[in-house]
């Protein structure tokens, strides 16, 4: 069972008291962001986590949810992080990459394009970021970054690694694979399953242990979720709940970032308007939470805890078990 903290308790109990433009969210900075600035994309680091988005901002968050370090870089605005080799690295618009040193010293890197980047993974000792363009930029981080593009209809907009094969998916529906991070297999999934599905435009990919996960936005709006234990035959994930009153409920939220608990054996879809949707192994035995009071944009676990993050430069920790 999931609880919310403290927190999270008074940030709930104290929206209805919130006025129009009032950035009173936990970890806010100056209050000034705008609706759609905020947290992009968060990480396990150690044993809390890393929290970075807009305005360059990279925050340090300990599980009990208190920003210990945070790191501002004018100019920068960050959609991925990812730990190598104990180094942070962080990506975002305008080609930006930057990676700590021995210091911890984040510094600015040469990813040799000026697309965003939007996405990292770690593939077989080499980071992978996907970025507009269908352009896929890796380094093993001993040498200058290579650019892959590839012909693809969308940008790609994010990246995931497992043991073998890593993965990445775009806004127009399509789905990439490798064993090898420098050669990749385009699957056009609008091609192939429009007629089941129809048209989708993806968000997020996870690649677990045994299944990979993309999520998205059908063309008539709806959010959806699709399984696959190859990545070759897909099938999707009814996103159906039952509400406390015992009606019957469908998600109506864009998912936005995906986390697999497993010892759970449980996805987390984190949404927007403050929305996230719990799908343990069971598959009539969803829940659909209110857990913000703005859309979220990321989610990692580490250990029992897990930290979700959004617009405003909103997180907060919430415990698993």
């Amino acid at each position: 069972m999931l609880y919310l903290n403290l927190r999270m308790y008074i940030l709930l109990t104290s929206y209805l008291v919130l006025l129009p433009g009032m950035n009173n969210f936990p970890g806010n900075s100056t209050g000034n962001e705008i609706g759609h600035e905020g947290y992009r994309a968060v990480i396990a680091y150690q044993d809390g986590f890393l929290a970075a988005g807009s305005g360059g901002r990279i925050d340090w968050i300990s599980v009990s949810g208190n920003i210990t370090r945070s790191e501002k870089f004018p100019g920068e605005s960050f959609n991925g992080l990812l730990l190598y080799n104990q180094q942070v690295v962080a990506a975002g618009d305008h080609g930006a990459i930057m990676t700590s040193s021995g210091d911890g010293i984040l510094k600015k890197n040469d990813s040799g394009t000026s697309k965003n980047i939007n996405s990292l993974a770690l593939f077989k000792g080499i980071v992978i970021a996907g970025a507009d363009g269908g352009n896929i930029v890796l380094s093993d981080m001993n040498g200058p970054f290579r650019i892959i593009r590839l012909p693809l209809k969308g940008n790609v907009v994010s990246v995931s690694a497992g043991a073998t094969e890593c993965f990445g998916v775009t806004d127009e529906g399509e789905i990439l694979r490798s064993d090898s991070g420098i050669s990749w297999d385009i699957f056009d999934f609008n091609s192939v399953y429009s007629d089941y599905y129809g048209t989708c435009s993806f968000t997020k990919v996870l690649a677990t242990e045994n299944r990979i996960a993309v999520t998205g936005v059908k063309s008539d709006g709806s959010p959806v979720l699709f399984l696959s234990h190859l990545g070759g035959v897909w099938t999707e994930r009814y996103l159906n709940y039952t509400d406390d009153q015992g009606a019957q409920g469908l998600l109506t939220d864009i998912p936005n970032d995906i986390f697999f608990d497993k010892p759970g054996d449980q996805f987390f879809l984190i949404c927007d308007e403050g929305k996230m949707m719990v799908l343990p192994s069971c598959t009539q035995c969803n829940e659909l939470r209110v857990v913000a009071t703005v859309s979220l944009r990321g989610i990692a676990g580490n250990d029992n805890t897990i930290l979700i993050a959004g617009e405003h430069f909103y997180y907060e920790t919430l415990n698993l078990r």
